[in-house]
Parts: C-alpha cells; sequence; structure tokens
C-alpha cells in the first residue's frame, strides 16, 4: 500500500514498516544542507538558482530554506515548523574589517570570515560567572507575541494542504546545557560545571525555564498539527562524552524531562532529541525520560555502531539520521563508497520501522553534488520494504 509522508513517517515511529524508507532534507536545523553545498547540487540537478535568491534559515550555519523543486526530487518526508524573532530583535549583518557580524537575540556576538562558511561565537553577554551577572542578563522573552505571529496559520496550511509530517520546533537557541557557552563561552562555563555548580545550574535552570514557557505557548498554538518536536542538546564528542554522565543525570536529565514532559502533556508528538558525538552511555537515559527519536548517530563517534544500537534499542528509538558516514565517506568517498555505506546504514536500521533517512547532521560546503545525488538514487533503489 503507497503511504503519503505524514502516513510513512508515523508508521516508522510506531517501529512498523511502512511502503518504503522516509527520507528527511531540511526539516530541522541540523538535518539540512549548507548554503555552498545546497547551490552546488542545484546547479547539478539544473534547477537553476540565484546566490541572491536563498532565504536563509538558520545563520550561523548557513542553511537555506530549501526550492520546492529540491523536495520534490528528493522526496522528502518531512517540513518544518519554527517561531519567529522577537519584536525586539531584527537580523543585522555588518561588515567590520575582514568579517561579517551580528548579535544575536541573546546579545551574543558572533563573526564569520569574510570568504568564511559560518559564525562563530566570539563575545558573550555573561562577562561573569556569577549569580549577579544572570540576574541583570536582559534575557529573551519567550512571551513576546511575534514569535508566534502567523504559526498557526501556517501549521493548518500544513497539515490541510499538504501531506508531509510537520517538524516543530520553539527552541531559539541552543539546548539548556549546549547554550551556557554561546552566553558565558565554553571554556568558562565548562569550568564553572566542576568549580561553580551555583553558577551552572543557575543558567540552565534559567534556559529551562524559558525553553518551557516557549513551549508550552508554541504547543497550545499549533499541538495537535505538529508530528515530532525537535529539540538539540550535545553532550557528546567524537570519542566520548562531554560530560560526566553522573552530571547529566543529576544536573541536565531533570530539566530536559520537564520539557518533554510537557510536549507529552500537551501534543501527540513524539520527542526528537539531536545530540551530537559518542552518546552511547547516555542513551538509556534519553529513553528515561521520553526520548523516541534519536539524531544523529554519529557513525563515526565511538560506539555509535548502527546495527548494535538498532539490536540493543531499536524497540524503543527511532534512529532519525545515520543514513552515511557524512566525516569521510559523503565528501571524500567515491560514488561506489558512498553506495556500499547507505547499503550498509539502510541494512542495519531499517528492519522493523524506525529509521528515516537522512545524513549524519547536515551536509556540508564542498561535499561533491554527485555523491549527494548518489547517496539519495541508492536510498531510492533500496527503500522499499
Amino acid at each position: 500500500m503507497v503511504m503519503n509522508s505524514r502516513e510513512r513517517i508515523k508508521t516508522v515511529l510506531n517501529h512498523n514498516e511502512p511502503d518504503r524508507i522516509p527520507v528527511d532534507l531540511g526539516s530541522t536545523i541540523v538535518t539540512s544542507i549548507c548554503s555552498g553545498a545546497y547551490l552546488d547540487l542545484m546547479d547539478h540537478l539544473n534547477f537553476k538558482i540565484k546566490k541572491e535568491d536563498i532565504e536563509i534559515m538558520d545563520v550561523v550555519q548557513q542553511l537555506p530554506y530549501l526550492d520546492q523543486r529540491l523536495l520534490d526530487w528528493v522526496q522528502v518526508d518531512a517540513v518544518p515548523l519554527m517561531t519567529n524573532p522577537p519584536s525586539t530583535w531584527e537580523l543585522k549583518i555588518k561588515k567590520e574589517g575582514d568579517y561579517y557580524t551580528f548579535v544575536d537575540q541573546w546579545g551574543a556576538k558572533l563573526y564569520r570570515p569574510k570568504n568564511g562558511y559560518y559564525y562563530d561565537y566570539r563575545e558573550f553577554p555573561i562577562k561573569e560567572s556569577t549569580l549577579k551577572a544572570l540576574e541583570k542578563m536582559d534575557w529573551p522573552d519567550p512571551d513576546d507575541p511575534a514569535r508566534m505571529e502567523g504559526i498557526k496559520e501556517k501549521a493548518i496550511n500544513l497539515y490541510q494542504n499538504t501531506d508531509y509530517a510537520i517538524v516543530g520546533s520553539p527552541i531559539f537557541g541552543g539546548g539548556l546545557f549546549e547554550h551556557p557557552s554561546r552566553i558565558r563561552g565554553m571554556e568558562e562555563f565548562l569550568m564553572s560545571t566542576s568549580s561553580n555548580l551555583k553558577f551552572a545550574e543557575a543558567i540552565m535552570e534559567k534556559i529551562t525555564q524559558l525553553y518551557i514557557k516557549a513551549t508550552d505557548n508554541f504547543l497550545k498554538e499549533v499541538g495537535e498539527y505538529i508530528d515530532v518536536f525537535a529539540y538539540w542538546d550535545d553532550v557528546g564528542i567524537q570519542n566520548g562524552p562531554m560530560i560526566r554522565p553522573s552530571f547529566y543525570k543529576k544536573y541536565i536529565k531533570p530539566r530536559q524531562k520537564r520539557l518533554f514532559d510537557l510536549v507529552h502533556k500537551k501534543s501527540e508528538a513524539k520527542i526528537f532529541l539531536h545530540t551530537c558525538g559518542a552518546n552511547a552511555k547516555f542513551i538509556p537515559d534519553f529513553i528515561d525520560i521520553g526520548v523516541e527519536i534519536l539524531n544523529p548517530i554519529q557513525v563515526s563517534a565511538k560506539g555509535m555502531d548502527t546495527a548494535q544500537l538498532k539490536k540493543k534499542y531499536g524497540n524503543d528509538l527511532t534512529f532519525w539520521g545515520g543514513g552515511v558516514n557524512s566525516q569521510k565517506v559523503l565528501p571524500f568517498g567515491n560514488k561506489k563508497e558512498v553506495r556500499e555505506e547507505v547499503k550498509r546504514r539502510i541494512n542495519d536500521l531499517a528492519s522493523g520501522g524506525g529509521f528515516v533517512f537522512s545524513a549524519v547532521h547536515n551536509i556540508q560546503n564542498f561535499v561533491p553534488p554527485k555523491n549527494i545525488t548518489e547517496m539519495f538514487k541508492t536510498l531510492k533503489e533500496n527503500w522499499e520494504y
């Protein structure tokens, strides 16, 4: 039986086999394609587009909103639903010497080299790791009405007039553990997790409260329309956890659970958790707090073997991503290596449902378009159950 995209996504999220493997490109800011690679791919497919006509969805990573022609060619099954910026902030990119800069809605200043591809956080609104500094911080307002302006109408249109699964997120920064590094600095915040716990816990709690309020507002408007709730919070690095698992259990896990409990209470959406790196030690905790979708499965990281993860956690988690090794094979392999890699990941992950195909994280600039097209071609040749 041929399914539409929403039916297909819901089927795999319930750990059943649909007509074919669902595919994602662009439904989140962690499953998309960077603008340089996007332009190269569009040119390779003879979909004419001008650089100046691209609308950017995520400024930091330079991710574009994707052209409908590309969505149709890929045959994507999910699309994004994100909230607006607040009324008190607008994107103002300035040229400063050899850099482009802007100040985000949290007050952090980001820099991109003139010939660079991404923005980096370099100046932070919180200058010292003290509770007094947190009190003085001009925090973003999750209740700003501008954030939700037109969102319900957009959700209704997507729900009624398309067959796409809707991936919603009101998160306007990094996760509750990840984002403190963007407003205090990574070195200073990570140091505080061992030497200044009162500050570390207070800043994470403040961000948790902001996100819970933003999520509550979002779900009141569109909770009945979204199929997936996307949240991101990196706790892993290439060779292991970024932090002690005991720290995660005590200080991060309970706060994530409060947020995820709200999502489950106010909607039928499944929880999508993005966390890069070697996260195998955290997976039982993720499941314990209600995570139903794990992204991306960084297959080149330690302990993230797709066959073993599917065997151990396939009844509890949908694996969204991990369709190809994006650090080595996709950018540097030949077409044969790309085909073999895609077939391997499908073989490891697709059985019994619980798998949505996408690359590991966003497709980066300079990935050859021939490898990207080979990835999707191989998927389509092998996606039927």
